[in-house]
């Protein structure tokens, strides 16, 4: 397509503004690992926020929204809103937040050495490094990857190649050079323009549509007497997505907070500011963010009724529907999407690398501008295998759907092991080995090559993620059981150093009663669910309000913004003692 000069002005000066900020802080970045990954663990909650919601509205993410609300309608969307009760929601802010920031780790493998002893814990450890940092993070990186081709050569018209290599090249630039500081100071630019871009399509799309009564006037079009639940908020008992909803809000959001959501936190002022960031982080993302791609996405869907990709839609919306001037907003903030995710897992599994593969077991004693060095080298690679991956991957959602299943019943574990002292790395790595073996057992591509897909095709995604969980979790336990616990000392420096609750950590807490424990965790508990309940209050009150509920959804946002005001008023007498 043609692009005016205004576009091309709007394009090249985000981009060149995005490395001038970056590099700005490239100077403070080489000071050591610590300044390179994590920010000197010295980010205020305001920049924690807003560089959590920035790398996790990514370029992907409309397309995957999109492929949802086509697969089962708003119900769909419970993929992503499930995750409020865990660690990227209520349960990250109220509870992990605090015990991440304390451990002062920088990755989740460095946790494993903290949290567990022995040889099987540095293996553990190198193997994380490994998975976690590298594929699973290339995994990441080729969808989003992926979507840039998606989305460029439809709108574009041209080789997508040549735009992914001018973006990518900007972006390594300031990412390479400083690292988290780089990442921060472009994030707060790239949210900005990130919002307003889609803030934009959306009004073009329900404008060009006649307004929200006209989109649900051609849903009920296309789908007749299915609209009325695809346009529901939530699924109707014995409806085909119901068992995968139950799935969802009851197994699938067990886990620790997410990479990029776990890296602010470590680079957090203190805890205070660690669990504030979270939770503004889950507000905006979860109770606002999604609304205007679902809005966009029904739109698409009526506008384009036979695409073979439904994901195609929202790149086609912006081609048909955005005029001049518009047109390179909306790229540029397309392309801030895109920046600040990739940014963030580049640098998030290059500090796997560096971390917990080249400085833990190849290089001990090298030095701290060694170390960046090899950590501007490895933020390349990272990126590098990342565009391998992606040329492997058939679209989004599927990805999305594929990385869900591969982790099933492991969340139970990572989660329990802050609570329970019996816990031990044999339990952590049989956690991991059955819920890999698990998921590839019941993948369709395993079962078509050994001969049992008849078998496979009965199972829907909630079934197949239910015989996983349980067949990982009876397999952890058991193992946990019959194996040695960690040693007593090494829980008592962990204990000290992460202040958790003390409800079963045994002998811990019988022998050591001078243990600086996290007191009141039923009030914890009381503050998880009412966050959980006031951030759903939010998302559905504004649901509400665009689809003329008007009176309902204004009394779901005040009840929110109460409950909210509870939270706060009570939060410094439960958090405590902060530095």
């Amino acid at each position: 397509m043609h692009l005016s000069t205004v576009d091309w002005i709007i394009i090249v000066s985000y981009l060149f503004l995005s490395v001038i900020i970056g590099l700005f802080f490239a100077k403070k970045a080489s000071k050591s690992v610590d300044e390179y990954f994590v920010a000197g663990r010295s980010l205020p909650w305001y920049v924690g926020s807003v560089t959590m919601i920035a790398s996790a509205f990514s370029i992907d993410t409309p397309l995957g929204i999109t492929g949802l609300v086509a697969a089962n309608g708003i119900q769909g969307v419970w993929y992503a809103w499930s995750f409020v009760i865990g660690g990227a929601g209520a349960l990250g802010a109220f509870v992990f937040a605090a015990l991440l920031r304390r451990s002062e780790v920088m990755t989740t493998a460095e946790l494993v050495e903290l949290r567990y002893d022995g040889n099987e814990a540095a293996t553990l450890r190198l193997f994380k490094g490994v998975y976690f940092g590298i594929i699973s993070n290339a995994i990441t990186l080729g969808w989003i990857i992926k979507a840039v081709w998606m989305v460029t050569g439809v709108v574009l018209g041209w080789d997508p190649n040549i735009t992914l290599a001018v973006i990518l090249i900007f972006t390594l630039i300031y990412t390479a050079m400083a690292g988290m500081w780089g990442i921060a100071a472009a994030d707060f630019l790239q949210f900005f323009i990130g919002i307003f871009g889609i803030l934009v399509l959306t009004y073009f799309s329900v404008d060009y549509i006649g307004g929200i009564g006209e989109i649900v006037k051609g849903f009920e079009g296309r789908y007749g007497t299915e609209a009325a639940a695809r346009l529901s908020f939530f699924p109707r008992f014995g409806s085909p997505f119901f068992e995968t909803f139950i799935v969802f809000v009851t197994l699938k959001w067990w886990g620790n907070p997410p990479p990029a959501i776990h890296q602010r936190i470590v680079a957090s002022k203190n805890e205070r500011h660690a669990s504030l960031s979270v939770l503004i982080f889950s507000i905006v993302h979860f109770a606002f963010n999604y609304w205007p791609m679902i809005i966009i996405a029904m739109v698409s869907l009526i506008v384009f009724p036979d695409l073979k990709s439904p994901e195609q839609g929202y790149p086609m919306l912006i081609v048909k529907l955005l005029p001049s001037g518009f047109m390179g907003l909306m790229l540029a903030a397309m392309m801030a999407a895109f920046m600040s995710t990739v940014n963030t897992q580049i640098n998030y599994g290059a500090s796997y690398m560096v971390n917990d593969i080249y400085r833990r077991f190849i290089k001990k004693d090298g030095t701290q501008r060694h170390y960046v060095m090899a950590s501007r080298i490895c933020t390349v690679l990272m990126l590098l295998i990342a565009l391998v991956v992606a040329y492997n991957l058939n679209s989004v959602s599927s990805a999305w759907y594929f990385m869900a299943m591969l982790t099933a019943g492991y969340g139970f574990l990572i989660v329990a092991r802050w609570f329970w002292w019996r816990i031990n790395a044999w339990s952590e790595i049989s956690a991991m080995i059955a819920s890999g073996l698990g998921s590839m057992v019941l993948s369709s591509k395993v079962a078509n090559w050994l001969g049992y897909s008849d078998i496979i095709r009965r199972y829907s995604f909630g079934w197949k993620f239910i015989i996983i969980v349980v067949f990982c979790t009876a397999i952890w336990v058991i193992v946990t059981i019959f194996t040695k616990p960690c040693n007593e000392a090494h829980l008592v420096i962990f204990c000290k150093k992460v202040k958790p609750f003390k409800t079963f950590w045994g002998p811990i807490k019988d022998k050591y009663p001078d243990i600086d424990w996290t007191q009141g965790m039923g009030r914890y508990v009381i503050h998880w669910l009412l966050g959980i309940l006031a951030i759903f209050l939010v998302c559905f009150g504004i649901g509400n309000v665009i689809f003329f509920e008007t009176i309902i959804g204004i009394g779901m946002i005040i009840s929110a913004v109460i409950i909210f005001s509870g939270i706060y008023l009570t939060l410094p007498a439960i958090e405590g003692k902060t530095p």
